[in-house]
């Protein structure tokens, strides 16, 4: 019976709460927006770290031990793209049928001959190669990985390139 009634608020000070409410929701958007931005910075740098760097690639070139291939007398075959080379050895799964092959408007070069090489890099079945004897000395190719010397020591999913390889 005795309770004390509640005391209205003044105009003024409801049009203050007002207007901090207001400024407390803009400010947290403010705060959620710059988050969001942030974070989409943050990770584009982590994607950035994680790539590999191309003066890295480009300084392993000349590390990398010279392989001899086509030692066994079977020819090498060399193609531009990895591409090409992969339809190539589909298209003639036997060493007979590949020598055999007509190579015209394929993108593939067969040699007769051993050849040094030292390897830059894999995708998946083939190796980017830089020919480092002959005639075409100086010239990068892809040749499968079956053309290595060593080839049942390669496994061209989780094995690294045989220059890679610890000695």
């Amino acid at each position: 019976m005795n309770e004390p009634r509640p005391i209205p608020d003044s105009p003024a000070r409801t049009q203050s709460l007002r207007r901090l409410r207001g400024i407390g929701r803009l400010a947290g958007l403010v705060v959620f927006l710059l988050a969001v931005f942030l974070s989409g910075r943050i990770g584009v740098e982590m994607a950035r770290n994680r790539l590999p760097d191309k003066e890295q690639a480009h300084s392993t070139l000349e590390n990398t031990s010279p392989l001899t291939v086509g030692r066994s007398g079977d020819p090498v075959y060399l193609a531009q793209s990895p591409d090409s080379l992969r339809a190539f050895f589909a298209r003639h799964p036997t060493p007979e049928d590949r020598a055999s092959a007509d190579l015209s408007g394929l993108g593939i070069r067969r040699l007769q001959d051993s050849v040094e090489m030292s390897t830059l890099r894999a995708e998946a079945d083939a190796v980017e190669v830089k020919v480092s004897s002959g005639a075409i000395a100086g010239a990068i190719y892809w040749i499968h990985y079956t053309q290595l010397p060593d080839a049942s020591a390669f496994d061209p999913i989780i094995t690294p390139l045989p220059s890679d390889a610890p000695q």
